[in-house]
């Protein structure tokens, strides 16, 4: 074969995986981003085994996504149900985080309400008529996926003035699964004897995942803080807080960068967990969503195991 028919076979042959390629991308809604299905034939990691084991999660959705920020890409590694509209709980709050930074300055100050501390639940400890930063409710709120922090930072600006941007966001970013009603993911009901839910916060992993990207690219803060195990803050008032993570994984696995857990009667166990690419040299993350789940933490573990094991990275 001469020198110009083997550039020319070579040239097809490359034309011909380029095609394959882009035929198998779509753009994602509100953004650059590019979605590839992963599989063996894709010229970039991570790579589809030939031979996989099957995943078997018990939750009713999950999305595992693999992001590179830097190239726009996102190459998809497994979903079940992961554009169904769901109650996603606690997970709420990482929007709550997202409009209490694009409108607050981190050292505006906050008084806590009786009302704020009225809120079901009383994680983060906060008190009444104490003063605290944005920038601390926001670690209580996240850390210990406090309500009240998260009632507080939404009372600032004015509940539904907050939950209206909230909504909004969601719009700009294409959730277009997504409603919020609260700044906290509780699930409302007619009556206290909870058997007949009014309404609450809806998504679907797929929207999740275009959250967690757009935090990844505008608000450092957010991993900053949901990377803390355990943290200590003082208000300005001079309370002590002792913040433990409701997310247990952070401690049993360095793999794990960050993430929020979330749980009510509706929604069940919630998790959203970030992870480096296993590869060091492959610049991305991993981007697991997982809900609706008996045990998050035990479904977590087995799709991070099944990861490693069904690509190369």
């Amino acid at each position: 074969m001469d020198k110009e028919n083997f550039l020319f076979l070579s040239f097809l042959v490359l034309f011909s995986v380029f095609c394959f390629l882009f035929s198998n991308s779509s753009n994602v809604s509100g953004g650059s981003f590019s979605f590839l299905k992963a599989s063996s034939v894709d010229l970039l990691r991570p790579l589809s085994k030939e031979k996989i084991n099957d995943l078997y999660l018990n939750s009713n959705n999950f999305f595992s996504v693999f992001v590179n920020l830097d190239e726009g890409r996102e190459i998809v590694l497994s979903e079940k149900k992961s554009n169904e509209v769901i109650p996603i709980a606690s997970l709420t709050k990482l929007m709550t985080a997202v409009v209490s930074l694009e409108n607050y300055g981190l050292e505006d100050e906050v008084k806590i309400s009786s009302a704020a501390i009225n809120t079901y639940s009383t994680a983060g400890g906060l008190r009444e008529k104490e003063v605290i930063s944005v920038e601390d409710l926001l670690y209580v709120t996240l850390i210990e996926s406090s309500n009240d922090g998260a009632e507080a930072l939404a009372e600032k600006m004015g509940r539904d003035d907050f939950i209206l941007k909230m909504n909004k966001k969601a719009a700009e970013l294409g959730m277009k699964n997504t409603r919020f009603v609260n700044p906290t993911g509780l699930d409302i009901f007619t009556d206290t004897s909870e058997k007949e839910l009014k309404e609450n916060n809806v998504s679907s992993a797929s929207d999740l995942e275009k959250l967690v990207v757009y935090v990844l690219k505008n608000h450092s803060l957010i991993p900053q803080i949901l990377s803390n195990s355990e943290k200590q803050i003082k208000s300005s008032s001079g309370t002590v807080h002792n913040l433990k993570n409701t997310n247990i994984l952070l401690k049993e696995n360095s793999s794990y960068l960050w993430g929020k857990t979330g749980y009510t009667k509706e929604a069940n166990g919630c998790i959203i967990l970030i992870l480096k690419s296993y590869d060091d040299d492959n610049n991305g993350y991993i981007i697991n969503v997982i809900t609706g789940a008996d045990d998050r933490f035990s479904e977590a573990r087995k799709l991070n195991s099944w990861l490693q094991d069904s690509f190369i990275w």
